[in-house]
């Protein structure tokens, strides 16, 4: 390894040579790998790194490397950045590769599909007759005379509360198949609980139960019946064809990027192809950004890399290019309250005075004080903006034209509006985040799951808001300079009052 570790190879990467901690982990031959790699330190030339390096010094064949990312955004961004002609996927494009391989041919579902049964089941007159009891059951938790159906049926429908009760609907069975569980193991754990259930006041989980099997009855039907699957089924079956008919194509090496949002359906598909072609494994993620629980990705995977990987090996990428020290020191204290999240100390050569600032707004002035901080910013030279928000909405309590593509049209700044979920990967050289107040949708957004959710979430993290804290997280890594935290006077978020004393209050 000492004669590689100064191959001119590692000189230029995508323009940058990379560092020691990089050059040593692309050099590491061990079978299963993850790489704990901090906000900013350079995952995405690693794994260029890597595979140029396996195409250049170790003779492998293009075909014969399999890389896979997240998302589309994160897959083109990879494809735009490499030398060679491999495979890049996202585990759905992934999947359709696989079935198309093995001429196994399916419709895709609308990914709106479930929503809409949802929606049309409780229209029908049939619910209301046969199973609307169990949805007062599980708003009342006792059963109300069945004279009085009528009246419920019209509170109900109307009420935000039932519209939270669809969403729950939806959110829970996407997640029962995004974890591979069968509804059958879902039916045999009511039937073997429902008294326990019942002595425990826990009558309103089995009428949710109840209802939300009947649903995702009618979607599988719905879906076999016009020859469709969805997008988890497609996982799913291609995991199923490699087990029973093996790979068409052979992958000497998989790379995974953003390893920290894989769920058990995805972990089991990478299973079945190493397996299958005797693969080698490298993933890289961070468990400080794990930010998708809510799709069925679950952080188990990856701070227990070790279980699920039984030779695996851990790596650390502890330099950061983006941050300077001051910033990743107040984020790093932060997020390691959460005893479940892996310890590590990133470093920084870049130093930066008072790099989280705090603007405080009143209900009354809000919009006012957001323009004048930007105008602020632009008096200083700081025309490339990214705005971030805990929701889609909160923008429009600040800004009122026209946004464009994300792209807010304001004097000659480069400004752009996101979530800090889609936010995740990017970065800019300022950052200002919305809505840090003390409120039911601020950030932290404290609506908490349902009670019956936990029966679905493994290993379930105790501490109070840690999704929503990694959320943060994300949010304040994306500068590679300043960020604004614009907070609610007099209820300023939870997240800023455990980070006020080491920041700067700043007027505009």
């Amino acid at each position: 390894m000492s004669e590689d570790i100064n191959n001119s190879i590692f000189d230029n990467i995508n323009g940058y040579s990379l560092d020691l901690e990089q050059r040593k982990i692309i050099l590491d031959k061990s079978n299963n790998i993850l790489v704990v790699a901090g906000a900013g330190s350079g995952k995405t030339l690693t794994i260029l790194g890597k595979i140029k390096y396996l195409i250049e010094k170790e003779q492998v064949k293009n075909e014969e490397i399999l890389c896979i990312s997240f998302t589309n955004e994160t897959v083109n961004n990879l494809k735009s950045k490499l030398e060679y002609n491999i495979d890049v996927f996202t585990f759905h494009k992934l999947s359709l590769e696989i079935l198309k391989s093995h001429k196994v041919y399916y419709k895709i579902a609308e990914s709106e599909l479930l929503e809409y049964i949802v929606n049309e089941y409780f229209e029908s007159e049939l619910f209301y007759k046969n199973y609307l009891i169990y949805i007062i059951n599980y708003f009342k938790y006792y059963i109300v005379d069945s004279k009085n159906i009528t009246l419920e049926k019209v509170k109900l429908k109307y009420s935000n509360l039932f519209i939270s009760y669809k969403k729950l609907i939806i959110k829970f069975i996407n997640l029962i198949k995004s974890n591979g569980h069968s509804i059958i193991d879902f039916k045999k754990y009511i039937i073997r609980n429902k008294y326990t259930f019942k002595i425990n006041k826990k009558l309103k989980n089995i009428s949710f139960l109840i209802i939300m099997f009947d649903i995702y009855r009618i979607y599988l039907e719905e879906l076999n019946s016009n020859l469709r699957i969805d997008f988890d089924m497609m996982i799913n079956y291609a995991s199923n064809i490699i087990e029973k008919y093996g790979m068409k194509k052979y992958y000497k090496y998989i790379i995974i990027d953003e390893f920290q949002d894989t769920s058990m359906i995805r972990y089991q598909l990478i299973k079945s192809i190493q397996d299958e072609c005797d693969s080698k494994l490298l993933c890289v993620g961070d468990d400080f950004q794990s930010i998708y629980k809510f799709s069925g990705c679950t952080m188990d995977l990856f701070i227990n890399f070790r279980k699920y990987f039984l030779d695996g090996k851990v790596l650390y990428m502890n330099r950061t290019y983006r941050n300077s020290v001051e910033l990743i020191r107040i984020a790093y204290h932060f997020i390691i309250k959460n005893p479940y999240q892996l310890s590590k100390i990133l470093i920084s050569n870049k130093r930066l005075s008072n790099p989280i600032k705090i603007v405080y707004y009143t209900r009354s002035n809000y919009e006012y004080k957001f323009i004048k901080l930007l105008n602020k910013l632009n008096n200083e030279g700081k025309k490339d903006i990214l705005v971030l928000g805990r929701c889609n909405h909160d923008i429009n309590m600040v800004y009122k034209d026209t946004i464009k593509d994300g792209y807010l049209d304001y004097k000659n700044m480069n400004i752009r509006y996101l979530t800090v979920h889609t936010a995740k990967g990017l970065e800019e050289n300022n950052v200002i985040i919305l809505n840090l107040s003390n409120e039911l949708l601020g950030f932290p957004n404290q609506i908490e799951d349902d009670e019956v959710l936990k029966l679905m979430y493994k290993n379930r993290e105790k501490y109070l808001f840690a999704e929503e804290r990694r959320l943060f997280y994300v949010a304040l890594t994306r500068t590679k300079n300043n960020v604004y935290l614009m907070t609610k006077k007099n209820n300023e978020s939870k997240f800023v009052l455990e980070i006020k004393n080491k920041c700067e209050i700043i007027d505009v």
